[in-house]
């Protein structure tokens, strides 16, 4: 009889022992991809400095005292599409229209196409783009200037320029227009790239457009540049 009631123990202690740890292994959870292991874009993510003029082409265009107008890229757009390779700009001397093409930036052979900010005719480019790119990421309001312009309508196209305050309102239509391009475009039919969307709060992955092909940057021009507004 003592035997048997110590069998019936052991058999009940490891029966205890299998569901704790049958238990243990089901709640064990795959480390979710987090923001803090990888880069956020978020609006906290974007410089937007004081005293410049933005364009909802994403580019921006500032004064100097002499009347002559400097203009390059905003923040927001150089943090989707990552570090450039090329940047291909137009000749001393050409004209350029406001909401025409006047920049091309480029990484690894796929390429976006950006509109002028104002019209002018181009006083000088900065050439220490055509060698090296990487100051339009580190310093785009300074040492990443495109061209040096002589505006032809500075007065009225002023206009239709807004400022930091205002243009900071609308980024956060831009970021919820770029999820939804995401969303759309790209999340439907390439569940693979998910990763974009962080899993804490749906926060956007830095420089999410370096990893497509250019049939996505072709898409993201259509669908995202050419209906800025």
């Amino acid at each position: 009889m003592v035997l048997l009631i110590l069998l019936a123990f052991v058999v009940i202690v490891f029966t205890v022992d299998a569901v704790v740890q049958y238990s243990r292994k089901r709640n064990v959870k795959v480390p979710a991809l987090s923001v803090d292991s990888i880069r956020v874009f978020n609006a906290a993510s974007v410089s937007v400095p004081q005293g410049i003029y933005f364009d909802k082409t994403h580019t921006w265009a500032f004064m100097e005292k002499n009347g002559v107008v400097k203009i390059g890229i905003d923040d927001f757009l150089l943090h989707i599409t990552g570090p450039l390779n090329r940047v291909k700009m137009c000749a001393p001397g050409e004209k350029i229209r406001k909401g025409e093409p006047a920049i091309s930036i480029i990484r690894d052979g796929k390429q976006l196409t950006i509109n002028a900010p104002i019209s002018g005719t181009i006083l000088s480019r900065n050439i220490q783009l055509i060698a090296d790119s990487a100051p339009l990421h580190s310093s785009p309001f300074q040492d990443g200037w495109i061209y040096t312009i002589e505006p032809s309508n500075w007065t009225r196209e002023l206009q239709f320029l807004i400022m930091a305050d205002t243009y900071k309102e609308w980024l956060k239509k831009e970021f919820s227009r770029l999820k939804d391009f995401l969303a759309i475009s790209i999340l439907k039919n390439q569940a693979e790239f998910s990763p974009i969307l962080l899993q804490d709060g749906g926060e956007l992955k830095d420089n999410l457009l370096e990893d497509f092909g250019p049939e996505v940057w072709e898409e993201f021009q259509m669908k995202f540049i050419n209906t800025s507004k």
